[in-house]
Protein backbone atom coordinates (compact mmCIF):
# COMPACT_ATOMS: atom_id res chain seq x y z
CA UNK A 1 0.00 0.00 0.00
CA UNK A 2 1.30 3.43 -0.87
CA UNK A 3 0.80 6.18 1.65
CA UNK A 4 -0.35 9.58 0.48
CA UNK A 5 0.09 12.85 2.31
CA UNK A 6 -2.91 13.81 4.45
CA UNK A 7 -3.31 16.89 6.59
CA UNK A 8 -5.28 15.80 9.64
CA UNK A 9 -7.03 17.49 12.51
CA UNK A 10 -3.71 17.42 14.40
CA UNK A 11 -2.37 20.00 11.95
CA UNK A 12 -5.25 22.45 12.11
CA UNK A 13 -3.31 25.07 14.01
CA UNK A 14 -0.45 25.02 11.53
CA UNK A 15 -2.79 25.15 8.57
CA UNK A 16 -4.68 28.09 10.02
CA UNK A 17 -1.50 30.15 9.91
CA UNK A 18 -1.25 29.59 6.15
CA UNK A 19 -4.66 31.05 5.39
CA UNK A 20 -6.90 27.99 5.35
CA UNK A 21 -10.62 28.62 5.23
CA UNK A 22 -12.75 27.88 8.27
CA UNK A 23 -16.41 28.55 8.84
CA UNK A 24 -19.02 28.41 11.55
CA UNK A 25 -20.71 25.12 12.29
CA UNK A 26 -23.05 23.94 9.56
CA UNK A 27 -26.76 23.67 10.37
CA UNK A 28 -28.49 20.37 9.60
CA UNK A 29 -31.26 20.78 7.04
CA UNK A 30 -29.63 23.75 5.34
CA UNK A 31 -28.00 23.53 1.92
CA UNK A 32 -24.38 23.75 0.82
CA UNK A 33 -23.67 24.86 -2.75
CA UNK A 34 -20.30 24.94 -4.49
CA UNK A 35 -19.56 28.10 -6.46
CA UNK A 36 -16.62 28.68 -8.81
CA UNK A 37 -15.38 32.08 -9.92
CA UNK A 38 -14.12 35.34 -8.44
CA UNK A 39 -16.91 37.59 -9.69
CA UNK A 40 -14.65 39.63 -11.97
CA UNK A 41 -12.87 37.39 -14.49
CA UNK A 42 -14.75 35.43 -17.14
CA UNK A 43 -14.90 31.72 -16.34
CA UNK A 44 -12.38 29.77 -18.44
CA UNK A 45 -10.48 26.48 -18.23
CA UNK A 46 -7.99 28.15 -15.88
CA UNK A 47 -8.02 27.45 -12.15
CA UNK A 48 -10.53 29.65 -10.38
CA UNK A 49 -11.49 30.17 -6.72
CA UNK A 50 -13.90 27.75 -5.04
CA UNK A 51 -16.43 28.79 -2.41
CA UNK A 52 -19.00 26.80 -0.48
CA UNK A 53 -22.12 28.77 0.43
CA UNK A 54 -24.57 27.66 3.10
CA UNK A 55 -28.19 28.57 2.43
CA UNK A 56 -31.40 27.91 4.27
CA UNK A 57 -33.97 25.85 2.40
CA UNK A 58 -35.72 29.11 1.51
CA UNK A 59 -32.58 30.64 -0.02
CA UNK A 60 -31.24 32.89 2.75
CA UNK A 61 -27.44 32.99 2.74
CA UNK A 62 -25.94 31.90 6.08
CA UNK A 63 -22.17 31.81 5.46
CA UNK A 64 -19.58 31.55 2.71
CA UNK A 65 -16.50 29.35 3.02
CA UNK A 66 -13.82 30.70 0.65
CA UNK A 67 -11.17 28.07 0.00
CA UNK A 68 -7.52 29.25 -0.24
CA UNK A 69 -6.19 29.94 -3.75
CA UNK A 70 -2.43 30.39 -3.43
CA UNK A 71 -0.86 28.61 -0.45
CA UNK A 72 -0.14 25.11 0.84
CA UNK A 73 -3.84 24.48 1.45
CA UNK A 74 -5.09 25.85 -1.87
CA UNK A 75 -8.16 24.32 -3.54
CA UNK A 76 -9.21 25.61 -6.93
CA UNK A 77 -11.12 24.18 -9.88
CA UNK A 78 -11.69 24.78 -13.57
CA UNK A 79 -14.01 27.68 -14.30
CA UNK A 80 -15.45 26.08 -17.43
CA UNK A 81 -15.44 22.34 -16.64
CA UNK A 82 -19.14 22.00 -15.87
CA UNK A 83 -18.71 18.35 -14.86
CA UNK A 84 -16.42 19.31 -11.96
CA UNK A 85 -17.30 20.58 -8.52
CA UNK A 86 -19.91 18.17 -7.20
CA UNK A 87 -19.53 18.21 -3.44
CA UNK A 88 -21.24 15.90 -0.96
CA UNK A 89 -22.28 16.26 2.67
CA UNK A 90 -22.38 12.75 4.09
CA UNK A 91 -22.26 11.27 7.58
CA UNK A 92 -21.52 14.65 9.12
CA UNK A 93 -18.68 15.54 6.73
CA UNK A 94 -18.43 17.82 3.70
CA UNK A 95 -16.27 16.56 0.82
CA UNK A 96 -14.94 18.90 -1.88
CA UNK A 97 -13.08 17.90 -5.05
CA UNK A 98 -10.48 20.25 -6.47
CA UNK A 99 -6.91 20.97 -7.49
CA UNK A 100 -3.81 21.83 -5.49
CA UNK A 101 -3.08 24.59 -7.98
CA UNK A 102 -2.88 28.37 -7.75
CA UNK A 103 -5.73 30.41 -9.16
CA UNK A 104 -5.08 31.41 -12.77
CA UNK A 105 -3.19 28.23 -13.76
CA UNK A 106 -4.23 27.31 -17.30
CA UNK A 107 -6.05 24.07 -18.25
CA UNK A 108 -6.16 22.96 -14.64
CA UNK A 109 -8.57 20.03 -15.14
CA UNK A 110 -5.89 18.03 -16.98
CA UNK A 111 -3.22 18.49 -14.30
CA UNK A 112 -2.26 15.72 -11.88
CA UNK A 113 -2.61 18.01 -8.89
CA UNK A 114 -5.92 16.73 -7.57
CA UNK A 115 -6.81 17.20 -3.91
CA UNK A 116 -9.68 15.93 -1.77
CA UNK A 117 -10.73 18.19 1.09
CA UNK A 118 -13.01 17.26 3.97
CA UNK A 119 -14.63 19.62 6.47
CA UNK A 120 -16.39 18.58 9.65
CA UNK A 121 -19.90 19.64 10.54
CA UNK A 122 -18.26 22.16 12.90
CA UNK A 123 -16.94 24.07 9.86
CA UNK A 124 -13.31 23.16 10.54
CA UNK A 125 -10.92 21.45 8.16
CA UNK A 126 -10.80 17.72 8.94
CA UNK A 127 -8.31 16.58 6.29
CA UNK A 128 -6.70 17.53 3.01
CA UNK A 129 -5.41 14.72 0.81
CA UNK A 130 -3.07 15.39 -2.11
CA UNK A 131 -3.44 12.80 -4.87
CA UNK A 132 -0.39 11.06 -6.40
CA UNK A 133 1.19 13.18 -9.13
CA UNK A 134 3.22 10.63 -11.11
CA UNK A 135 0.74 10.07 -13.93
CA UNK A 136 -1.03 6.87 -15.00
CA UNK A 137 2.10 4.72 -14.79
CA UNK A 138 3.47 6.31 -11.64
CA UNK A 139 4.09 4.46 -8.39
CA UNK A 140 1.42 4.91 -7.20
CA UNK A 141 -0.60 5.99 -10.26
CA UNK A 142 -2.51 9.26 -10.38
CA UNK A 143 -6.28 8.88 -10.11
CA UNK A 144 -7.93 10.65 -13.07
CA UNK A 145 -4.56 11.24 -14.69
CA UNK A 146 -4.63 14.00 -17.29
CA UNK A 147 -8.37 14.50 -16.94
CA UNK A 148 -11.23 15.67 -14.72
CA UNK A 149 -11.68 15.02 -10.98
CA UNK A 150 -15.41 15.51 -10.65
CA UNK A 151 -16.91 14.48 -7.35
CA UNK A 152 -16.08 13.20 -3.88
CA UNK A 153 -18.11 11.76 -1.01
CA UNK A 154 -16.51 11.49 2.45
CA UNK A 155 -17.04 8.42 4.62
CA UNK A 156 -15.08 9.72 7.59
CA UNK A 157 -12.55 12.31 8.73
CA UNK A 158 -10.00 11.36 6.08
CA UNK A 159 -11.64 8.63 3.99
CA UNK A 160 -13.63 9.11 0.80
CA UNK A 161 -14.73 7.90 -2.63
CA UNK A 162 -13.84 9.97 -5.68
CA UNK A 163 -14.91 9.86 -9.33
CA UNK A 164 -13.67 11.22 -12.62
CA UNK A 165 -12.14 10.44 -16.00
CA UNK A 166 -8.65 9.62 -17.28
CA UNK A 167 -6.36 10.18 -20.24
CA UNK A 168 -3.47 7.90 -21.17
CA UNK A 169 -2.67 4.33 -20.20
CA UNK A 170 -3.27 2.54 -18.01
CA UNK A 171 -6.76 3.94 -17.42
CA UNK A 172 -7.03 5.61 -14.02
CA UNK A 173 -10.59 6.90 -14.41
CA UNK A 174 -13.77 5.65 -12.77
CA UNK A 175 -14.11 5.39 -8.99
CA UNK A 176 -11.39 5.37 -6.33
CA UNK A 177 -11.41 4.84 -2.57
CA UNK A 178 -9.01 6.52 -0.16
CA UNK A 179 -8.73 4.74 3.20
CA UNK A 180 -6.70 7.41 4.97
CA UNK A 181 -3.38 6.00 3.78
CA UNK A 182 -3.64 4.77 0.20
CA UNK A 183 -5.79 4.97 -2.93
CA UNK A 184 -7.54 1.97 -4.52
CA UNK A 185 -9.21 2.02 -7.93
CA UNK A 186 -12.39 0.22 -6.89
CA UNK A 187 -14.09 0.24 -10.31
CA UNK A 188 -13.06 -2.15 -13.07
CA UNK A 189 -11.45 -0.83 -16.25
CA UNK A 190 -11.94 -3.89 -18.44
CA UNK A 191 -13.50 -3.37 -21.86
CA UNK A 192 -17.16 -2.45 -21.59
CA UNK A 193 -16.91 -1.10 -18.05
CA UNK A 194 -17.51 2.63 -17.41
CA UNK A 195 -14.37 4.60 -16.57
CA UNK A 196 -15.79 8.11 -16.95
CA UNK A 197 -17.94 8.76 -13.88
CA UNK A 198 -19.56 12.03 -12.86
CA UNK A 199 -21.34 12.35 -9.51
CA UNK A 200 -20.68 9.82 -6.76
CA UNK A 201 -23.28 9.04 -4.09
CA UNK A 202 -24.13 6.52 -1.37
CA UNK A 203 -27.73 5.39 -0.94
CA UNK A 204 -28.98 2.47 1.08
CA UNK A 205 -25.39 1.51 1.87
CA UNK A 206 -24.52 1.14 -1.82
CA UNK A 207 -22.00 3.13 -3.87
CA UNK A 208 -23.44 4.69 -7.04
CA UNK A 209 -22.21 7.08 -9.75
CA UNK A 210 -23.59 8.63 -12.92
CA UNK A 211 -22.09 8.25 -16.38
CA UNK A 212 -22.88 9.83 -19.72
CA UNK A 213 -20.46 7.77 -21.81
CA UNK A 214 -21.06 5.08 -24.42
CA UNK A 215 -20.54 2.34 -21.82
CA UNK A 216 -23.85 3.40 -20.31
CA UNK A 217 -26.04 6.44 -19.73
CA UNK A 218 -27.51 6.65 -16.26
CA UNK A 219 -26.80 5.50 -12.71
CA UNK A 220 -24.31 2.69 -12.08
CA UNK A 221 -23.86 0.67 -8.91
CA UNK A 222 -20.18 -0.01 -8.20
CA UNK A 223 -19.41 -3.34 -6.59
CA UNK A 224 -21.49 -4.48 -3.64
CA UNK A 225 -22.13 -2.09 -0.78
CA UNK A 226 -19.16 0.20 -0.15
CA UNK A 227 -16.27 -1.52 -1.95
CA UNK A 228 -12.67 -1.16 -0.84
CA UNK A 229 -11.07 -3.81 -3.06
CA UNK A 230 -9.89 -3.08 -6.59
CA UNK A 231 -11.55 -3.80 -9.95
CA UNK A 232 -15.16 -4.16 -8.83
CA UNK A 233 -17.80 -4.57 -11.53
CA UNK A 234 -20.11 -1.62 -12.24
CA UNK A 235 -23.71 -2.38 -13.23
CA UNK A 236 -26.16 -0.04 -14.96
CA UNK A 237 -28.93 0.31 -12.39
CA UNK A 238 -31.00 2.98 -14.16
CA UNK A 239 -30.58 3.11 -17.93
CA UNK A 240 -31.58 6.54 -19.25
CA UNK A 241 -30.87 5.66 -22.86
CA UNK A 242 -28.31 6.79 -25.41
CA UNK A 243 -27.61 10.51 -25.44
CA UNK A 244 -28.67 11.18 -21.86
CA UNK A 245 -26.38 13.43 -19.83
CA UNK A 246 -26.86 12.65 -16.12
CA UNK A 247 -25.15 14.49 -13.28
CA UNK A 248 -26.48 14.74 -9.72
CA UNK A 249 -29.07 12.28 -8.46
CA UNK A 250 -31.08 11.31 -5.41
CA UNK A 251 -32.60 7.94 -4.52
CA UNK A 252 -35.28 7.17 -1.95
CA UNK A 253 -36.82 4.21 -0.16
CA UNK A 254 -40.33 5.58 0.32
CA UNK A 255 -41.79 2.36 1.75
CA UNK A 256 -39.21 1.71 4.47
CA UNK A 257 -38.64 -1.77 3.05
CA UNK A 258 -34.87 -1.32 2.42
CA UNK A 259 -35.43 -1.12 -1.35
CA UNK A 260 -34.73 2.10 -3.23
CA UNK A 261 -37.87 2.79 -5.24
CA UNK A 262 -37.74 6.41 -6.44
CA UNK A 263 -34.91 8.32 -8.11
CA UNK A 264 -34.48 11.82 -9.46
CA UNK A 265 -31.65 12.49 -11.90
CA UNK A 266 -30.30 15.83 -13.15
CA UNK A 267 -29.71 15.91 -16.91
CA UNK A 268 -27.98 18.94 -18.42
CA UNK A 269 -29.44 18.65 -21.90
CA UNK A 270 -31.64 21.56 -22.96
CA UNK A 271 -33.38 19.32 -25.50
CA UNK A 272 -36.39 17.16 -24.70
CA UNK A 273 -35.39 14.53 -22.15
CA UNK A 274 -33.14 16.91 -20.25
CA UNK A 275 -33.76 18.62 -16.92
CA UNK A 276 -35.27 16.84 -13.92
CA UNK A 277 -35.87 13.14 -14.61
CA UNK A 278 -37.95 11.03 -12.25
CA UNK A 279 -37.77 7.23 -12.16
CA UNK A 280 -39.76 4.70 -10.13
CA UNK A 281 -39.01 1.04 -9.40
CA UNK A 282 -41.72 -1.65 -9.41
CA UNK A 283 -39.57 -4.41 -8.01
CA UNK A 284 -37.97 -5.39 -11.29
CA UNK A 285 -37.75 -2.37 -13.60
CA UNK A 286 -36.96 1.33 -13.31
CA UNK A 287 -39.37 3.42 -15.41
CA UNK A 288 -39.19 7.10 -16.33
CA UNK A 289 -42.11 9.14 -14.97
CA UNK A 290 -41.18 12.49 -16.50
CA UNK A 291 -38.41 14.71 -17.86
CA UNK A 292 -38.86 18.42 -17.13
CA UNK A 293 -36.82 21.36 -18.38
CA UNK A 294 -36.54 24.63 -16.46
CA UNK A 295 -38.46 27.15 -18.55
CA UNK A 296 -37.21 30.70 -18.87
CA UNK A 297 -40.82 31.89 -18.86
CA UNK A 298 -42.97 32.14 -15.77
CA UNK A 299 -41.06 29.72 -13.53
CA UNK A 300 -42.62 26.79 -15.37
CA UNK A 301 -41.39 23.24 -15.79
CA UNK A 302 -41.91 21.79 -19.24
CA UNK A 303 -41.04 18.64 -21.19
CA UNK A 304 -40.73 20.74 -24.34
CA UNK A 305 -37.47 22.23 -25.59
CA UNK A 306 -37.52 25.95 -26.36
CA UNK A 307 -35.08 28.84 -26.59
CA UNK A 308 -33.88 29.80 -23.13
CA UNK A 309 -34.96 26.60 -21.39
CA UNK A 310 -32.33 25.05 -19.12
CA UNK A 311 -31.33 21.62 -17.89
CA UNK A 312 -29.93 20.97 -14.41
CA UNK A 313 -26.68 19.51 -13.02
CA UNK A 314 -26.48 19.68 -9.25
CA UNK A 315 -29.28 17.92 -7.37
CA UNK A 316 -30.23 17.34 -3.74
CA UNK A 317 -33.46 16.36 -2.10
CA UNK A 318 -35.45 15.01 0.82
CA UNK A 319 -38.65 13.03 1.18
CA UNK A 320 -41.56 13.48 3.57
CA UNK A 321 -44.35 10.88 3.48
CA UNK A 322 -46.98 13.60 3.84
CA UNK A 323 -45.71 16.41 1.61
CA UNK A 324 -43.63 14.43 -0.87
CA UNK A 325 -40.24 15.26 -2.37
CA UNK A 326 -38.39 18.56 -2.00
CA UNK A 327 -35.66 18.92 -4.60
CA UNK A 328 -32.88 21.48 -4.98
CA UNK A 329 -31.02 21.90 -8.26
CA UNK A 330 -28.46 24.07 -10.02
CA UNK A 331 -29.28 25.13 -13.56
CA UNK A 332 -27.07 24.98 -16.64
CA UNK A 333 -26.39 28.61 -17.53
CA UNK A 334 -22.61 29.00 -17.95
CA UNK A 335 -22.56 32.21 -15.91
CA UNK A 336 -24.74 33.46 -13.06
CA UNK A 337 -26.80 30.27 -12.98
CA UNK A 338 -29.49 29.52 -10.44
CA UNK A 339 -30.20 27.47 -7.34
CA UNK A 340 -33.83 26.40 -7.55
CA UNK A 341 -36.39 24.41 -5.57
CA UNK A 342 -38.93 21.96 -7.02
CA UNK A 343 -41.70 20.23 -5.08
CA UNK A 344 -43.01 16.85 -6.22
CA UNK A 345 -46.07 15.93 -4.15
CA UNK A 346 -45.75 12.29 -5.15
CA UNK A 347 -49.22 12.31 -6.67
CA UNK A 348 -48.82 14.64 -9.66
CA UNK A 349 -46.13 15.99 -11.97
CA UNK A 350 -44.67 19.30 -10.75
CA UNK A 351 -45.34 22.31 -12.97
CA UNK A 352 -43.22 25.08 -11.44
CA UNK A 353 -39.92 25.92 -9.80
CA UNK A 354 -38.81 28.56 -7.31
CA UNK A 355 -35.55 30.50 -7.51
CA UNK A 356 -33.59 30.46 -4.24
CA UNK A 357 -30.36 32.19 -5.32
CA UNK A 358 -28.17 33.15 -8.27
CA UNK A 359 -24.42 32.63 -8.50
CA UNK A 360 -23.62 36.18 -9.58
CA UNK A 361 -21.79 37.58 -12.58
CA UNK A 362 -18.65 35.61 -13.52
CA UNK A 363 -19.57 32.89 -11.06
CA UNK A 364 -21.30 29.53 -11.46
CA UNK A 365 -22.96 27.12 -9.06
CA UNK A 366 -21.98 23.46 -9.40
CA UNK A 367 -22.96 20.85 -6.81
CA UNK A 368 -25.57 21.16 -4.07
CA UNK A 369 -26.31 19.02 -1.03
CA UNK A 370 -28.34 18.98 2.16
CA UNK A 371 -26.38 19.26 5.41
CA UNK A 372 -26.72 16.15 7.54
CA UNK A 373 -25.55 15.06 10.94
CA UNK A 374 -23.52 11.93 11.55
CA UNK A 375 -26.09 9.14 11.70
CA UNK A 376 -25.74 5.44 10.78
CA UNK A 377 -27.18 5.91 7.29
CA UNK A 378 -27.65 9.60 6.44
CA UNK A 379 -28.37 8.67 2.85
CA UNK A 380 -31.57 6.94 3.90
CA UNK A 381 -33.52 9.55 5.76
CA UNK A 382 -36.57 11.66 5.21
CA UNK A 383 -36.73 15.11 6.74
CA UNK A 384 -39.87 16.29 8.47
CA UNK A 385 -40.41 19.91 7.36
CA UNK A 386 -39.30 22.30 10.05
CA UNK A 387 -36.50 20.00 11.15
CA UNK A 388 -38.45 18.52 14.07
CA UNK A 389 -37.42 14.91 13.45
CA UNK A 390 -35.80 12.50 11.06
CA UNK A 391 -37.61 9.48 9.68
CA UNK A 392 -35.63 6.49 8.44
CA UNK A 393 -37.90 5.83 5.49
CA UNK A 394 -36.15 7.50 2.59
CA UNK A 395 -32.81 8.16 1.03
CA UNK A 396 -31.44 11.51 1.82
CA UNK A 397 -31.03 14.51 -0.08
CA UNK A 398 -29.41 14.96 -0.20
CA UNK A 399 -28.95 14.53 -1.24
CA UNK A 400 -24.12 16.70 -3.30
CA UNK A 401 -25.80 16.32 -5.07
Amino acid sequence: MHHMKTYSLLLLAALASTGSAYGAAFTAGNLVVERVGNGSATLTSAATPVSVIEYTSSGSSIQTLNLPTSDSTQVTDSGSATSNGYLNFYNGYLGISGYNTASGTSSVAALNTKVGTIYGSDGNLASRTAFPTGGPSGTPPSPFSGNNFRSVIPTGTSTFYATGASSGAPNTGGAWYYDGAAFTQVSSTVTGQPTNFRNVEIYGGQLFATSGATTGYGIFSIGSGLPTASAQTSSLTINMGSGASPYGFVMFDTNADTTLDTAFIADDRTAAGGGLNKYTFNGSTWTNSYSLLVSSTGNALTPTAATGNQGIRGLAGSYDPVTGFTLYATTTETNNNQLIKIIDSGTSTPTSWTQLATAGTNNAFRGVDIITTAVPEPSTYAAILGGVALLGVAARRRRSV
